[in-house]
């Protein structure tokens, strides 16, 4: 059933051949004469040309801009204060960010906080609630996270080993500037890393406690088979640009909600796998392949129907010879080899994290409600998310870790 929903996708795609060039002119439309220009620490920025580019974009719409680059993987809320104090201090009235999610992550919580008047931190921690925030525009360079259009801003707080998120439509960027050549030049493990983030986004609606099967179902399973189907193609052929403009729709349609209106989401295997980057500053996306098989097992008996279409219509499971229960572990056990296909980790001890790490990971877990659990496939504990852990510290599957 196709429950009741509200729900805003106000950004504005700008998709295809150098639509880099104009930054300049979007930003102009926001209505700011002043930006920051905020980018990862990546020389390849500067190498390529493209931020160059922008700058001469900016300078051609009549748009100054102050910068501020070394944004790390699971951005640093040190960073983000440094780019709210000059965002005042130079009266910037947009964030443009460039690279992938953590660059557009850094620039959102940069916007949001310069809006606020009071530590960003707070709305993390959920002592105030967004109201404003400035325009941001997403020239983005690595798909995955689907930042460029979420209402989800992710931020690691390194002094306090903490990784939280906002959640709100005052988040999305204003605009997504989109060109898939950018992408060209990723590396194979960025491009795999990215591939297991957007899959797992699309799963994390996909796999809910709803038992009906309905219109988002068949629009999941669709974004699903297309990063299956044209993941590994990718990943021999990483130049590729039809293939790269697959997938960065892919990731942009995994992450914006379209795919999940109405739903009771589950989001436990990000609950998860944020622990492992917030403690151990591992790839996102390596902590959520490392945990998500292990995290199917362990519920699948709640909503086993789901699972096995999920193994039908994604990995082409159809052994009529199997039933429910065998085929969703057939589901699962497919999964897990796409993942190790494209070279990701499959266990925690391919990430490097032992037995004695787990403690320290249940311990950073946000778990809520009156049962002081996550997740809605089937509410886990505190001893439910410890046997996940410990079910995926060794690889499953055969083959050489």
């Amino acid at each position: 059933m196709l429950n009741d929903f509200d729900i805003q996708i106000a950004t504005r795609f700008v998709f295809g051949h150098a639509a880099e060039d104009r930054c300049g002119s979007e930003a102009r439309a926001l209505g700011a004469s002043k930006v920051l220009l905020h980018y990862d620490g990546g020389d390849y920025l500067e190498a390529s040309g493209l931020l160059e580019r922008l700058r001469e974009s900016l300078r051609s719409a009549g748009v100054e801009f102050v910068e501020l680059g070394g944004v790390q993987p699971n951005p640093r809320l040190e960073l983000v204060y440094e780019g709210i104090s000059l965002c005042r201090e130079h009266g910037l009235e947009a964030v443009v960010a460039v690279g992938g999610g953590s660059a557009i992550d850094s620039a959102k919580a940069i916007g949001l906080g310069a809006a606020y008047d009071g530590d960003v931190w707070d709305l993390f921690l959920g002592k105030a609630e967004p109201v404003a925030t400035l325009p941001v525009v997403a020239v983005l360079t690595c798909p995955a996270s689907g930042s460029e259009s979420s209402q989800v801003v992710v931020v690691n707080n390194e002094a306090e080993h903490a990784k939280l998120l906002v959640s709100h439509p005052v988040v999305r960027p204003a605009v997504a500037i989109m060109d898939p050549q950018l992408s060209c030049t990723l590396p194979a493990r960025q491009t795999a890393c990215g591939l297991v983030d957007m899959f797992c986004h699309v799963c994390e609606r996909y796999f809910t406690d709803d038992a009906d099967f309905g219109i988002l179902d068949r629009m999941s399973e669709g974004v699903l088979r297309t990063i299956v189907e044209v993941g590994p193609e990718l990943m021999e052929n990483l130049d590729d640009y039809a293939l790269r403009s697959e997938i960065m729709w892919a990731a942009t349609v995994a992450q914006n909600n379209s795919l999940g209106m109405g739903r009771n989401q589950d989001w436990s295997t990000h609950a998860l796998s944020n622990e492992l980057s917030a403690l151990y500053d591992i790839a996102h996306g390596a902590t959520i392949s490392a945990v998500m098989a292990s995290w199917m097992r362990y519920v699948c008996s709640s909503n086993p129907e789901r699972f096995a279409r999920f193994a039908r219509e994604v990995f082409d499971v159809r052994d009529e010879s199997l039933d429910v229960a065998a085929t969703a572990s057939a589901g699962i056990d497919a999964c897990e080899r796409f993942f190790a296909d494209l070279g990701m980790p499959v266990s925690l001890e391919e990430v490097g994290v032992g037995e004695e790490g787990i403690e320290p990971m249940l311990d950073k877990i946000e778990f809520f409600g009156d049962d002081h659990a996550i997740g809605s496939v089937r509410r886990l504990t505190r001893e439910d998310c410890a046997e996940i852990f410990r079910m995926s510290l060794v690889r499953k599957l055969g083959g050489e870790a």
